[in-house]
């Protein structure tokens, strides 16, 4: 049986690129709409983040997508909000879920961009309606033909089940996306609702990117919808080396970073996934060279705290 080993090795790899060209001859297509710009937690370094009108700000600036994060507070009311720590943001040590929605603090005048280390939002003029926490509700109502992606900060199916209420009491399943970094919360996710659309977890992404490099992947349906990832390369600058810095991926080793990089960042694995009807989006990033790498690598869109920036960007090419 030995001799018929490199025939089949010959034929599988043969299969494996021809599917991974074509991947529709064995998988329908998903429906995922792509967008090029999308403004991150509104667009943090352009108006205080998760607020109405810095979401307001970004979609007059020709944001596609909004990217928000929800936490539960104690009424059970889904707030928009990174922090359940609410420390960053309002300087005090106090949590959303001890908190009732309308107890919750004013943020801040002036609150650190956490994907730019060492630089703050403030803006002394804007009124103090610009600092209070919004809920998603909210959110959907006043954007109603935008996309919204949904962080769930926390492994909670209270906060799970809540969501996906909203959702769909707003219509708004097929221009949503939601999922976490946790593969639990994820998981939730799309047991509660697998008609919204869903993005990779950590560990799914590890998963496909092992079925990629083994050549297993153009034969293996997914459940996911959107490949969100990030650009490790980025947290090389030092300045996400400082102690203030708040991203964890600055503090990994240059070489994984560097390697991690390498293996996310391939177009044939981009592009196979856009033939599968599933957009590639890459964060969070900042600078010209990088919006201008992610583009070139076949993604579909960029995740920014400068959606005016992006905006001039894309304009420019």
């Amino acid at each position: 049986m030995s001799e018929y080993i490199p025939y089949f090795i010959v034929g599988y790899s043969i299969v494996s690129l021809i599917l991974l060209k074509n991947p529709t001859l064995l998988h329908n297509k998903k429906r995922a709409k792509f967008v090029r710009l999308i403004a991150h937690r509104g667009g943090a370094a352009e108006g205080y983040e998760n607020t109405l009108p810095t979401y307001q700000r970004a979609v007059e600036r020709g944001a596609e997508m909004i990217e928000l994060d929800v936490q539960l507070s104690k009424d059970r009311t889904v707030v928009v909000a990174h922090d359940n720590d609410l420390s960053r943001l309002c300087g005090n040590k106090q949590f959303i879920s001890d908190t009732n929605y309308s107890d919750l603090p004013l943020i801040q005048n002036s609150i650190p961009i956490d994907f730019n280390p060492g630089e703050n939002y403030s803006q002394q003029t804007e009124t103090a309606e610009c600092r209070k926490f919004t809920l998603l509700e909210s959110v959907l109502l006043q954007f109603p033909n935008t996309q919204i992606n949904i962080d769930i900060k926390m492994e909670n199916p209270d906060l799970v089940k809540a969501v996906n209420k909203i959702v769909c009491d707003n219509n708004a399943e097929e221009r949503c996306v939601w999922g976490s970094f946790s593969g639990t919360t994820t998981d939730m996710c799309y047991r509660e609702n697998p008609r919204i659309g869903l993005f990779f977890s950590a560990p799914r992404m590890l998963k496909l990117l092992i079925l990629f490099y083994t050549g297993l992947l153009p034969f293996v349906p997914l459940r996911e919808t959107h490949f969100e990832i990030p650009m490790l390369s980025i947290f090389l600058k030092n300045k996400f080396a400082r102690d203030d810095c708040s991203i964890s991926f600055g503090k990994l080793p240059r070489a994984i970073l560097m390697i991690c990089d390498f293996l996310l960042f391939r177009p044939s694995l981009i592009r196979h996934l856009a033939s599968r009807g599933i957009p590639t989006y890459v964060w969070v990033l900042n600078e010209e060279s990088e919006f201008r790498r992610a583009l070139s690598a076949g993604a579909a869109g960029i995740m920014t705290d400068y959606p005016s920036k992006l905006k001039l960007f894309t304009m420019k090419i």
